[in-house]
């Protein structure tokens, strides 16, 4: 039987060969978009222990239950 004729398919599942679609392609290409993901993240991640920080140093005289009973008098 010819090699074409084996699977009907191979033809539609060819592209995954293909280099851009490759897993070690795919590896190496993703260093440039990881970076810049990961640098936004960490700016993210430092401006949100900042802003958190200052907020709960502002709040922090009242303790969950007090600030729980004012809101249900209110």
């Amino acid at each position: 039987m010819p090699e074409k004729l084996r699977d009907p398919w191979a033809r539609r599942e060819a592209w995954r060969n293909q280099p851009p679609f490759t897993f070690r392609h795919s590896i190496r290409h993703i260093w440039p978009g990881f970076t810049w993901g990961l640098g936004a993240f960490m700016i993210y991640l430092v401006y949100d222990s900042f802003t958190v920080r200052t907020s709960h140093q502002i709040d922090s005289s009242k303790s969950h239950n007090e600030e729980a009973t004012t809101q249900k008098q209110q």
